[in-house]
C-alpha cells in the first residue's frame, strides 16, 4: 500500500476499493487468531491464507511479505481494540456504572490480551512498535479519566490522589491482569479479575464497585 505524504496510509486506504479492504481486513483477522492460538514465530503465510480463505499470492498482492501482514496487524490491533473499549460505555448516564462497564470489558477476551501482551513484547526491543504502545495507554488514560471527572463531578467520587495518577494505577492493574488472562494463569478467573478491578477501583475512588451490578 502507497504512503501519504504525511507518512501514514490514510490516503491509500481511502482510495482502497471495498474488495481490496475487506481481503485485508480478513487477512489482518486470520493472522490475529492464528496468532492467539501458535504465537507469533510459528505462524507462516501459508496458515494466514487457509485461514483467511485467500490465495498465497492475494496476500503478496495486499501486503507483500507474511512479516508486513504481522507488522501491520500489530501496530494498529491494540489501538483499534482500545478505541472500542473506550466506547463500551457510552449511553450510560451514572458515573459508577460506567466504570464498571469499562472494568468488565477490560480483559474479557483473551486473544485481545494475547495480541497486546505480543505487541508489548515486540515494542521492548523494536523502537517502531512504541508509537502504537503509546497511542494505547493515551486512549485508556483519556477514556478513564473522564469518567473518574465525571464521577467527582457528580460527587460519587472521591479519588485518593491525582486524577491522572488514579487512571494510570487503574491502567496498572488492568494491564497485569491482561498478561494473567493471555498466559491463562491458574486462579485468575474472570470472576475473580473482575472482583480485584472493582476492588482497586473502589480504593483509588473511595467508592464501592464490589457488589454494585454493571
Amino acid at each position: 500500500m502507497p504512503i501519504a505524504e504525511d507518512g501514514s496510509d490514510a490516503a491509500a486506504a481511502a482510495d482502497e476499493d471495498p474488495v481490496a479492504a475487506a481481503n485485508r481486513a480478513a487477512i489482518l483477522e486470520a493472522a490475529q487468531r492464528l496468532i492467539a492460538v501458535h504465537g507469533i514465530e510459528k505462524v507462516r503465510l501459508r496458515d494466514i491464507a487457509q485461514e483467511a480463505g485467500v490465495s498465497i499470492g492475494k496476500i503478496q498482492h495486499l501486503f507483500d511479505t507474511r512479516d508486513v501482514v504481522i507488522d501491520e496487524l500489530l501496530k494498529t490491533t491494540s489501538e483499534r481494540r482500545a478505541a472500542e473499549w473506550s466506547h463500551v460505555a457510552d449511553g450510560i448516564d451514572d458515573p459508577s456504572a460506567r466504570m464498571i462497564s469499562l472494568l468488565e470489558h477490560a480483559v474479557a477476551e483473551r486473544e485481545r490480551c494475547l495480541i497486546w501482551l505480543a505487541t508489548l513484547s515486540l515494542a521492548s526491543r523494536q523502537q517502531q512498535y512504541l508509537l502504537s504502545v503509546s497511542l494505547t495507554y493515551d486512549t485508556w488514560r483519556a477514556t478513564l479519566t473522564e469518567v473518574i471527572e465525571s464521577g467527582v463531578s457528580a460527587g460519587v467520587f472521591a479519588p485518593t490522589a491525582a486524577v491522572r495518577d488514579v487512571a494510570d494505577a487503574i491502567i496498572c492493574v488492568i494491564d497485569g491482569l491482561m498478561t494473567t488472562v493471555a498466559v491463562d494463569l491458574n486462579g485468575y478467573t474472570a470472576e475473580r479479575n473482575s472482583r480485584l478491578l472493582r476492588h482497586t477501583a473502589g480504593l483509588l475512588l473511595a467508592s464501592s464497585f464490589d457488589e454494585a451490578q454493571p
